[in-house]
């Protein structure tokens, strides 16, 4: 019986995708078991935000309905996207868990999201720009500052987020060569599953559903009856969450109802650089009780009108916080002021440093794709380009930004690979558009 060599099974290992979720989901867990391992309970720095997601999970387990957002306000709400909090649910149901232990259940489903991802990713990587792209870039993802933190610090959706975009840019890419109506149905219910847990990624539906038309266009492949098929499956998905809001919300919501509410933080008298969480009704009495006297749809409607009042009053300000919100969307510049986790650190000019030079090299790698395999490249660069702009307007988080961050990735090992090929005469050649390289790969996948 032979022996395999240590550097052979180490570079077998390293080439496994499997290999690289397992290392994913061991060092978050073992950073989630840091936080808590070192959690005071006097003064606790690394605490978890999401509280609404757990308040309404708790609802659900005891009976309530998807009700009771945060604190004192007891009332049926469409505030929240409706998967998430089912998903966290089950852990109260199943398990019976309540407080701090539903909590944790969010994070380790959170990690579980984050740690999946690197299959997408791989076969995203793969696909486009080569195996060796994708290997580097799941294993940046899986040790990636980000993509360990987020998990963890939020119990929210982004991470579940995160892999639901790269999974739908995955079958985007598949349904280029398939006609089947099946596949066609199952792409519009999986956006209306995309649209139930972050509304957000919606910004990228019509892009891409106008990149597949001209791709199967120049294939002479019939189109308009399958997107036809899509966009009526994804509607059937929405249609049941739109009645329940309507009837019991009282207002025609498609999922979310606070759409003016996050309008409204970004944009008044008192917003400083980006957004004034200290006015939201869960911090402020005073519009919790507008809140509960109005209804959500009043409220939510009020407060849109007087977001765009001052806009209309103060158009110099608003462009201002749109610039100050587009900063913070790829620096974290505001983020690390306030992150619970960065502060206790003192890592916030670290962590600024290291968000910039992330995305500096993301948008790096984006020119690199759109100059070597442009039609490619596109439904990636949609996400960079597109994705964000809801954020720019209302208010900015880099848990807003995180469910791209899978993207961006993929973008700065290409930007790299491309450096150490022009400048270093070593590491990754990125194959030409049409080369024999290309076309294996594409075969292969």
């Amino acid at each position: 019986m032979s022996l395999r060599h240590p550097r052979t099974s180490l570079a077998s290992l390293l080439r496994s995708p499997s290999a690289a979720v397992a290392a994913a989901f061991l060092l978050r867990f073992f950073f989630l078991w840091l936080s808590h391992h070192h959690q005071d309970t006097v003064h606790n720095h690394f605490v978890s935000w999401g509280v609404e997601t757990l308040m309404v999970a708790n609802s659900l387990a005891v009976g309530h309905g998807f009700a009771e957002p945060f604190p004192r306000y007891v009332f049926t709400t469409a505030w929240l996207a409706p998967v998430y909090p089912w998903l966290v649910s089950l852990g109260a149901l199943v398990f019976h868990l309540r407080d701090q232990a539903l909590a944790i259940f969010s994070q380790i489903l959170n990690i579980i999201f984050s740690s999946l991802t690197c299959y997408p990713i791989y076969f995203l990587a793969r696909k486009i720009y080569g195996a060796s792209i994708g290997l580097a870039a799941i294993w940046l993802w899986a040790f990636l500052p980000a993509a360990i933190l987020m998990p963890i610090e939020w119990t929210w959706d982004q991470s579940l987020s995160a892999l639901l975009l790269c999974l739908l840019l995955c079958h985007t890419y598949q349904l280029r060569e398939s006609s089947s109506p099946k596949h066609w149905a199952a792409y519009g219910l999986f956006w209306g599953v995309a649209a139930l847990t972050n509304p957000t990624l919606c910004v990228l539906l019509p892009f891409l559903a106008g990149w597949l038309w001209l791709q199967r266009a120049q294939r002479v492949m019939p189109s308009a009856l399958l997107l036809t098929r899509a966009a009526l499956f994804f509607l059937l998905a929405l249609l049941p969450w739109t009645i329940r809001n309507y009837f019991e919300i009282g207002g025609l919501f498609f999922v979310k109802s606070n759409f003016g509410v996050e309008f409204w933080l970004g944009n008044n008298p008192e917003v400083k650089d980006t957004f004034t969480p200290q006015l939201h009704p869960m911090r402020s009495y005073r519009e919790y009780a507008l809140l509960a006297l109005n209804t959500e749809p009043v409220y939510s409607r009020l407060k849109q009108r007087e977001a765009l009042a001052f806009i209309e009053a103060h158009p110099q300000t608003f462009l201002k916080f749109c610039y100050n919100r587009f900063v913070d969307t790829w620096t974290g510049k505001y983020d690390s002021l306030l992150d619970t986790y960065i502060q206790p650190m003192g890592a916030g000019r670290i962590y600024v440093w290291y968000n910039t030079i992330f995305s500096l090299l993301a948008f790096a790698g984006l020119l690199v794709g759109l100059w070597t395999r442009a039609r490619e490249s596109l439904p990636l660069a949609f996400c960079l380009l597109l994705f964000p702009i809801p954020y720019y307007l209302t208010h900015s988080s880099l848990r807003y930004r995180h469910p791209i961050d899978p993207v961006m990735t993929i973008f700065v090992v290409l930007a790299l690979a491309a450096y150490f090929a022009l400048f270093r005469r070593r590491g990754v050649t990125l194959p030409a558009p049409g080369s024999e390289v290309e076309n294996r790969e594409s075969t292969a996948t």
